[in-house]
C-alpha cells in the first residue's frame, strides 16, 4: 500500500525523471507545488465517485430548535463528508428516495434538512490515509496530481495535458473495477475540474 510521500513521488515521476522528493516537508518547489495541491486532487478524486473504500453510512446527530425550509427535522452534516449520497429509506431498498436538502440553519451550522425521523445517511467520506484506498484509485490519483503540478514545474502546457489525459483513463478503469463490486442503488456521479495547472489549463473530468 502506498504512503503520500509515495503517491507525492509517483506523481513527480510521471512530471519527469529530475523531480523528486525525499519528505513532503522539506524546502523544495517540489515538495511545495505537491503539498499546494495534494489534499485538494484527492479530495475531488473522492467526490468524483462513490468509491466502495469511501462509502460510510452513519446516524447523524438530530438538532433541536427551528427547522428552516418547512422541513420536519434537521441533522448535523458530518465533517468527514465529502458528498451527501442519501439517505436510507426504512421501507427498503426498492423504495423511493428520501427527500432532504443541504443548508445552514438560524446558529450557522451546515447541516441536513429531512422529513424522516431517525435517519441513516450514506455519503462519500475525506479518506486521508492513503493506505486505505484503492489500488487504481491510487494510480489515477498519481496522474491527476502530476497533472495539476506539471504546468508550474514544468512550464510545458503539453505536458501538463497529457498527464490530464492519462488521469482520465486512469480514473475510468478505477471506476469500473469499483462498481463492479456489489450490487449498489445507483447513486449520481459527481462531474470535476481539476486545479488549475499553471494559468493555462483547466482539465474536466466527467466519471
Amino acid at each position: 500500500m502506498a504512503s503520500d510521500i509515495q503517491i507525492a513521488r509517483m506523481a513527480l515521476a510521471h512530471v519527469g525523471d529530475r523531480f523528486d522528493i525525499s519528505s513532503l516537508t522539506e524546502a523544495s518547489t517540489e515538495a511545495e507545488q505537491v503539498n499546494l495541491m495534494f489534499t485538494h486532487v484527492r479530495d475531488q478524486m473522492l467526490r468524483a465517485h462513490p468509491w466502495n473504500f469511501a462509502k460510510k453510512y452513519v446516524s447523524p446527530a438530530a438538532l433541536s430548535g427551528t427547522v428552516p425550509g418547512l422541513w420536519t427535522y434537521m441533522y448535523l452534516y458530518p465533517a468527514d463528508a465529502l458528498r451527501i449520497l442519501g439517505l436510507t429509506n426504512p421501507a427498503g431498498r426498492d423504495a423511493p428516495p428520501l427527500q432532504y436538502e443541504t443548508g445552514r440553519n438560524a446558529a450557522d451550522q451546515y447541516c441536513i434538512f429531512t422529513d424522516q425521523e431517525d435517519v441513516e445517511l450514506v455519503f462519500v467520506s475525506r479518506v486521508t490515509d492513503p493506505q486505505e484506498f484503492d489500488t487504481e484509485f491510487t494510480i489515477a490519483f498519481s496522474y491527476a496530481l502530476a497533472s495539476s503540478v506539471a504546468m508550474s514545474l514544468t512550464g510545458d502546457n503539453g505536458l501538463a495535458t497529457k498527464l490530464a489525459q492519462q488521469a482520465q483513463l486512469t480514473l475510468n478503469s478505477a471506476l469500473e473495477g469499483d462498481s463492479s463490486e456489489g450490487i449498489e442503488p445507483s447513486f449520481p456521479e459527481a462531474s470535476w475540474i481539476t486545479a488549475r495547472v499553471g494559468t493555462h489549463v483547466k482539465t474536466v473530468f466527467n466519471s
